[in-house]
């Protein structure tokens, strides 16, 4: 776990899956004051909802390791980082960047510890996920939801159809009245990614101001 604090005392924390550089240059760009806190994973593993086969051929497959990923989140690294946190913190978010995102979105209906969620070029097309979604809560109050204009043009089928899932995430979404934004940015899943995060995470704070 890396806990980083914002210059000034801040009602917010932000749970982002990752390692901590990359943390940082998220931390770096938001123009919302937040304590963010990163949280290594095994990709493949703990940021999978159940075991499905990998995308590539010379790729490990996904294990389905999210539940316990989840858990230890929630019983130890959610307690200890807000511990260590020199103010009181009033408001809790997920937020993640590829599988990270996808687990985001998951986590977001299998908790209500999160007031908002952020999924930025989320593993979306994820084997049965979108099914999955159907009929289940979103907990969290608001939504922020992004995928670049040229993630759809690999030639992974199974990644091909990330712009799809995500837009019809985000209106499935909005049918239930979840407060959803939607972005498409510009470029590849490899462009920008910190400054995606960063936008994503800034949204969802702005979305519940701090006096309210």
């Amino acid at each position: 776990m890396h806990l980083l604090l914002p210059e000034e005392p801040a009602d917010a924390v932000v749970y982002l899956p990752g390692d901590a550089e990359q943390a940082k240059a998220v931390h770096a760009l938001m123009t919302r004051p937040a304590v963010l806190v990163s949280l290594p994973a095994d990709w493949n593993c703990d940021l999978s909802p159940w075991s499905a086969p990998a995308v590539f051929r010379a790729g490990e497959d996904f294990s389905g390791g999210a539940a316990a990923y989840l858990e230890r989140l929630l019983a130890e690294v959610i307690p200890e980082a807000e511990a260590a946190v020199p103010f009181p913190l009033r408001r809790r978010y997920i937020a993640g960047y590829s599988l990270a995102g996808l687990f985001a979105m998951w986590a977001a209906m299998q908790t209500d510890c999160f007031c908002g969620a952020a999924s930025m070029s989320g593993s979306l097309w994820y084997d049965g996920f979108l099914e999955w979604t159907q009929g289940k809560k979103m907990h969290a109050n608001h939504v922020y939801l992004s995928v670049g204009d040229r993630e759809a043009r690999t030639r992974n089928a199974r990644m091909a159809s990330v712009e799809e899932c995500t837009r019809a995430m985000a209106a499935q979404l909005e049918m239930s009245g979840i407060r959803t934004h939607f972005a498409l940015e510009a470029g590849g899943h490899f462009d920008g990614v910190s400054a995606r995060i960063a936008r994503g995470i800034d949204w969802i704070i702005a979305q519940q101001p701090a006096d309210a």
